[in-house]
């Protein structure tokens, strides 16, 4: 009785709906989150999200139960589907049904069993009759029932997979300045793994140095398009009219864009057996070795500012002024200068190569806009101009001038023994799919009496043409 129970398709469906009902869950509660944040955030029911573990439903006792009843129910389908398939004996139809079938084409005979196996067709089975003439079944093409085992195969790969995932992978992220070797590891004792060996009891070591690979970045490139400017206009009137239609957009007058082309790392990796190797990586081109797999995720800018009071001592004096001070800046983190009320912060630097529209190039001087943030309004931001190496600005009463600039490459690193599992299952789902919907799969019935052939052919896929084959028989 159990055993129908989880080989039965209406079980599958079951499961299947609930499911859908707890990915839902996992769409609208933030994944991940502390119960602590998500009740000072204002959500609500806390009392059931934690009890229930929406904010890692996916880790939940309840979804890995039912994750395993639907594997329980696959295995199941797939050891009754073996027994039906490895039984399964082709029978052909009888020859005054196949006769009178309306699908049946009557051919000539002659040769007829030749000309289908130099189509590549095998015979698979035939029968004899006493009174009647016997009927052969000639196949080509992959048997298409064992597409559909495969499938089942790829789901539980891939459910394999992400629990391996889930419990193993290693995910952290990494700054890179020239010259400057950084140590990362793969090994972490916050897997959920670890942590669940830790709460049985057992003892971890904090580091392991056969997963430690040692970075050196040689270099790191930023390129950019020359793009088109547009200054949409701030009032709300004229805005409403850009987006009815009723006005056009105006490209600016005052420069052009700059829109990013690719970020550009090359490295030295050292790997734990002191192997060093030279890699380079790009956005969406990651670099892989070992279990290790590195990602471009962007960049990190730091600077060091000089800001002045304005009047009270020349510019070029800065550097020997008692009063002057140094401020070490991120680009975009707001900034605080003494004896003034609102904030200060940094746009992303431009630095790298420029590929203009004629098809030149040009080195980018590092250069950045400053902007104002009054302290009363900290959502607004005030343009107050650009600075650079060899570009002071003169803002709100002070100078600022940049000192030092430095630009790092920000990567990340990843661990995750499920990737080449998921990558199977989703290779035998997709194939399996593939080959199901474009292949050609074919059966011919046959039976000859006397100069006459009556041929009955079935298909399976797109690509399978009956006519083809019958114009061809005819020949």
């Amino acid at each position: 009785m159990l055993y129908k129970l989880f080989s039965s398709l209406k079980t599958s469906v079951y499961i299947l709906i609930f499911m859908s009902f707890m990915f839902l869950i996992g769409t609208i509660f933030p994944q991940g989150g502390d119960i602590e944040a998500y009740i000072e955030a204002g959500g609500k029911y806390a009392a059931v999200v934690s009890a229930l573990d929406f904010l890692d439903i996916f880790m939940s006792p309840l979804f890995i139960f039912v994750t395993g009843i639907l594997v329980l129910n696959l295995l199941a389908c797939l050891y009754d589907r073996l027994k039906l398939f490895l039984k399964l004996k082709r029978k052909p139809i009888d020859f005054e049904k196949l006769k009178a079938h309306p699908g049946t084409a009557v051919l000539e005979s002659i040769d007829i069993e030749e000309r289908l196996r130099g189509m590549r067709f095998k015979l698979k089975t035939e029968t004899k009759g006493r009174w009647y003439p016997g009927v052969k079944i000639y196949e080509k093409g992959l048997q298409y029932w064992w597409l559909s085992w495969f499938y089942h195969v790829g789901i539980i790969l891939a459910i394999a997979g992400f629990f391996m995932t889930a419990l193993f992978a290693v995910e952290k992220a990494v700054v890179l300045y020239p010259d400057k070797p950084e140590t990362i590891s793969l090994y972490s004792r916050d897997t959920r793994w670890n942590r669940f060996l830790t709460d049985m009891g057992m003892e971890l070591p904090e580091q392991s140095s056969k997963e430690e690979y040692v970075l050196t970045l040689k270099e790191f490139r930023t390129e950019y398009y020359q793009g088109l400017k547009i200054d949409y206009p701030k009032d709300r009137t004229e805005r409403f009219l850009l987006g009815a239609g009723l006005k056009k957009i105006e490209p600016s007058k005052k420069g052009f864009s700059y829109m990013p082309r690719m970020w550009l790392t090359r490295l030295f990796v050292k790997e734990p057996d002191g192997k060093v190797l030279d890699a380079e990586l790009r956005v969406n081109r990651p670099f892989r070795t070992g279990g290790l797999t590195l990602y471009q995720m962007g960049y990190e800018q730091n600077a060091k500012l000089l800001v002045h009071p304005v009047g009270k001592k020349d510019l070029s004096e800065l550097s020997n002024g008692v009063k002057d001070e140094t401020i070490d800046v991120e680009a975009r983190v707001p900034f605080q200068v003494k004896e003034e009320k609102g904030k200060f912060v940094l746009g992303s630097f431009r630095v790298g190569t420029l590929f203009k529209k004629d098809g030149s190039t040009e080195d980018i001087a590092p250069f950045t806009t400053l902007y104002y943030i009054p302290e009363d309004k900290p959502s607004e931001r005030e343009v107050l101009g650009q600075i650079g190496p060899d570009r002071s600005l003169e803002a709100k009463g002070i100078t600022f001038a940049l000192k030092d600039f430095k630009e790092a490459s920000y990567l990340s690193y990843r661990k995750d023994p499920g990737v080449w599992l998921v990558g199977l299952a989703c290779l035998f789902v997709f194939l399996g799919l593939f080959i199901r919907s474009l292949g050609a799969w074919y059966r011919v019935q046959l039976a000859v009496e006397g100069r006459t052939a009556y041929v009955l052919i079935s298909t399976r896929g797109i690509l399978a043409d009956k006519d083809r084959v019958i114009k061809k028989l005819k020949q």
